[in-house]
């Protein structure tokens, strides 16, 4: 029987006397301010009240020791965070010359590192803690901070987690040492010697696993990410593991590092995987499992009695080409402009305008039927992308544009590529039991009371109807621009003047927020068009890089009226229908 060993220490004695590691199948390191603040205020209460004999218990962990070091299998965002504590607070007693204070920082820094026995002497390339689930990039600054010297450009707007808490704890730090400078050096001995921990230690590694899976099936809060990634590893030969781990963290590293995706982790991918492998299965049930379901409940009925968790029934988990694929598919949307040419960049960049992102799911499975060859993704990409933009759109003019109301085309459109259907891919439903334009008034009606990221989505798309040669990126006095940035402009200005116009005011606002009075444009040009008058804005529009703002300019009218709006909506309407009549 695997033995099960349980003692409460103290801080200085669970970090002083062991070296950590976060193995492969924990989850990144996610604590932020909010969690490092409340650890603060316990601590910081605690000793303010305490008795003599007082002792304030931090929780527990679940740790096995293998090559002695601990492996933490629960608890490791406490223990980082507790070290990344300690090291602020030896950083500030550091510049301290007080002969109590030099037996602190003693204390304090057997908690961090290896020290000689007999001279003191910080050996700083020998930490406490390493993690292996950090990527490459967040080991690096992790290892930073316990170098001898810090060095944090605060500046810096992707500072790891690590950092972040660190700053945080040095301004609470600074303000204790200001403040109350008598009581900083309480408040240290205290979390030292008077706050315990218990540490649940297991003599195998198995066992280990086995109460780490147990405690994701009761609801630790791991993200799918990382239970995924766990049951993958537990699942791999020895001599694999190690290859899977680093794998894995490149993985990561690339979608951390993209100029794409902002808060997409690994999961991400396995959820669009599940997409795919649904439209293989050719399944349109709208009611869709969750992705840790989907990939790892075999035999699980949904709500309508069917058993659609095909990744799990089919043990997909663990072979290997799954997590090929899904590489090949991380490196796509890392960076999917580098895998569309420069017309498929427009369309692209127009959908990442739109409120939602379900329609990724087409993308992905585009990726799926043309993966092997680059050049053959990009001429798919560049049939499907316009009638994603326009099945969008559509769904924005009928009242559709939220995730369910598009559900069941983008299942349906995926089922068409697979069965190697490209041009129409989309068809009627019930939520959109039409693929043509609504009437005049009701596209008129969307465009007053649709909110701005609605309109700005369809102004982009509508630009690129316009003109399809229209830039979307251009660099000017030095720096890069991107359509996707414009604001939206109202020609007629929000601001009209009473004695210009002979209209109540409310029919007057109604008139202003129509499609036909808004433009997209650079937002310096928009700032300097301001509430001028037309003639006065034409001198302004001149210098923009949007095709129809240049060609409003070169107008022969002096004032844009009421009547100029209700020419351009039946422009920007007919425009859409148009485009919409080819595309479906």
């Amino acid at each position: 029987m695997a033995e099960l060993r349980a003692e409460a220490n103290t801080i200085a004695d669970y970090l002083s006397k062991n070296h950590f590691l976060i193995p492969m199948y924990q989850r990144n390191y996610v604590w932020g301010e909010d969690e490092c603040g409340q650890l603060w205020d316990d601590i910081y209460h605690f000793y303010k009240n305490k008795t003599d004999d007082d002792e304030y218990f931090l929780g527990s962990m679940v740790i096995y020791a293998e090559n002695k070091v601990q492996n933490i299998i629960d608890g490791q965002q406490r223990t980082t965070t507790l070290l990344l504590l300690i090291r602020a607070l030896y950083e500030k007693a550091k510049g301290q010359k007080k002969e109590n204070v030099d037996k602190l920082k003693d204390s304090l820094a057997d908690c961090l590192w290896d020290t000689h026995r007999r001279t003191g002497e910080i050996f700083y390339e020998k930490t406490h803690l390493k993690s292996e689930v950090a990527t490459d990039k967040d080991s690096e600054k992790l290892e930073s901070l316990f170098k001898e010297d810090i060095k944090i450009d605060e500046k810096d707007k992707k500072l790891s987690s690590y950092e972040k808490n660190y700053l945080y704890f040095k301004r609470k730090i600074d303000d204790l040492a200001l403040n109350e400078p008598v009581e900083w050096l309480g408040f240290c001995e205290c979390l030292l010697d008077d706050c315990v921990i218990l540490p649940i230690e297991c003599s195998e590694r198995d066992k280990a696993l086995r109460i780490f899976n147990t405690l994701n099936n009761r609801g630790i809060s791991l993200s799918t990410a990382d239970i995924l990634k766990g049951i993958i590893y537990a699942n791999k030969k020895e001599d694999e593991k190690p290859i899977f781990a680093k794998e894995w963290q490149n993985l990561e590293s690339l979608l951390q590092d993209s100029n794409y995706l902002k808060k997409e982790d690994v999961g991400f991918l396995f959820e669009q995987y599940e997409h795919i492998i649904r439209a293989l299965h050719e399944e349109l049930d709208t009611v869709i499992p969750a992705v840790l379901d989907f990939w790892t409940k075999k035999d699980k009925l949904n709500s309508k009695k069917k058993n659609v968790n095909f990744a799990a029934n089919e043990d997909l988990l663990t072979q290997k080409e799954s997590f090929e694929f899904i590489k090949k598919l991380g490196d796509f949307w890392a960076n999917p402009y580098d895998f569309l040419d420069e017309q498929g960049k427009k369309y692209f960049a127009i959908l990442n305008l739109f409120p939602n992102k379900l329609w990724r799911m087409v993308v992905s499975m585009c990726f799926y039927e043309a993966y092997k060859n680059k050049e053959s993704l990009k001429e798919l990409l560049d049939t499907i992308l316009p009638q994603i933009a326009s099945y969008c759109a559509l769904g924005l003019f009928w009242g559709k544009g939220g995730g369910a109301g598009l559900f069941w085309g983008f299942m349906k459109a995926n089922i068409n590529l697979k069965n190697k259907k490209r041009e129409k891919i989309f068809e009627k439903s019930l939520n959109l039991p039409t693929l043509k334009m609504p009437s005049l008034e009701n596209f008129i009606d969307f465009s007053q009371k649709t909110i701005p990221k609605n309109m700005r989505y369809v102004l982009a798309f509508y630009a690129l109807i316009y003109d399809e040669k229209q830039i979307f990126w251009w660099n000017s006095a030095n720096k890069n621009f991107s359509f996707n940035l414009l604001e939206i402009e109202h020609i007629l200005p929000k601001k009209w003047q009473d004695n210009y116009y002979k209209l109540e005011e409310d029919e007057v606002k109604g008139l202003i927020e129509q499609i036909g009075n808004k433009i997209l444009i650079e937002k310096k040009l928009n700032i300097s068009a301001s509430n001028e008058f037309f003639a006065k804005k034409k001198e302004h529009y001149a210098t923009s890089f949007c095709a129809e703002v240049k060609a409003l300019s070169k107008s022969s009218k002096k004032n844009w009226d009421f009547k100029d709006i209700e020419e351009r909506n039946r422009q920007i309407y007919g425009g859409f229908g148009e485009f919409f009549s080819r595309i479906f």
